[in-house]
């Protein structure tokens, strides 16, 4: 169990609700895991957890194994891709669109003036990836692949 895990979506969702059957240990590696350690040394942290806890919270969703970071730049270079097709007017009415959507009212607020600030096809590019890397860090890694999808990357 060298490999690193991450909560998904789902396992944020069911620490908020509590609606699954977990056990005590399950439910503690759950709270605790978030990509620093290994499968192993969380198991090692959490007393009385074993493979099978984690197996169970892979198994039902609620962490999945972190992006190696070659998959990450991986995806950043299609997204990159992506962008360079989209014209400068086309990212503004989406990004702008999504801001509020996507962050609330006053980050979104503060999204859109930095949106607005943009002078040129590359600026607008770039603050496209923070975008996304924003979405990632709020929402989720789902939502940012949603949203790319969105933007015509397929990551």
């Amino acid at each position: 169990m060298t490999a690193r895990y991450t909560k998904t979506d789902e396992g944020r969702e069911e620490i908020r609700l509590r609606a699954r059957a977990l056990s005590r240990p399950a439910r503690n590696l759950l709270l605790i895991i978030d990509g620093t350690r290994s499968g192993a040394e969380w198991l090692a942290l959490v007393g009385g957890s074993a493979e099978a806890d984690l197996g169970q919270l892979i198994d039902t969703r609620l962490v999945e194994e972190l992006v190696r970071p070659t998959v990450a730049r991986n995806r950043a270079a299609v997204l990159e891709l992506a962008l360079q097709s989209l014209s400068y007017r086309e990212l503004y009415d989406r990004l702008t669109a999504e801001a509020r959507k996507r962050f609330g009212l006053i980050k979104g607020y503060r999204m859109v003036l930095e949106i607005e600030k943009c002078s040129g096809a590359e600026e607008i590019r770039k603050l496209a990836l923070r975008f996304v890397d924003d979405v990632r860090a709020a929402q989720g890694d789902e939502a940012a692949r949603v949203f790319c999808r969105e933007l015509g990357a397929e990551v």
